[in-house]
Formats: structure tokens, C-alpha cells, sequence
């Protein structure tokens, strides 16, 4: 079966119709990939900015704990 020139022609639109929708496609997903990945890392950023660590959480429990105890310790000599 053979095809003639004006259906060559059409099944070449629509292919190339297809790859050229194809092709936007891929390209506004790699565009939402490196946006969304930008917006994670920003996200990252913040939040390391903003919250504490758990080293600094530790710190500052011991930092509490020291305190109570020089606290503890004055209070039971002002006692004596």
C-alpha cells in the first residue's frame, strides 16, 4: 500500500506536530524541575536559618542545666 503525496504530507504534520509537543512538553518540565529544585534548596536555607540545631538544642540544655546547678549551689550556701 502506498501513500500518496497529500497523505505523506499530513502524516508528516501530524508527526511533526507530535515531536514539537513533545519537545514543549519536555521543556516546561525540565523549567518546573530547576524551579521547584530552587525553591527546595531556598526552603533548605530558611529553614536553617530559622530553627535550631540539634547541637544547639544540646548546648543549651546544658547551658540550663549548669545554671540551675550554680543556682542550687547559692542558694544552699546563703542557707549555711
Amino acid at each position: 500500500m502506498e501513500l500518496s503525496q497529500a497523505e505523506l504530507t499530513i502524516v508528516m504534520f501530524i508527526l511533526s506536530a507530535v515531536v514539537g509537543g513533545l519537545g514543549g512538553f519536555l521543556a516546561f518540565l525540565f523549567n518546573r524541575i530547576s524551579a521547584n529544585e530552587r525553591g527546595l534548596m531556598q526552603h533548605k536555607i530558611d529553614a536553617a536559618e530559622k530553627y535550631a540545631h540539634k547541637n544547639e538544642i544540646n548546648d543549651l540544655a546544658g547551658r540550663l542545666e549548669r545554671k540551675i546547678e550554680d543556682l542550687f549551689k547559692q542558694v544552699y550556701d546563703a542557707k549555711k
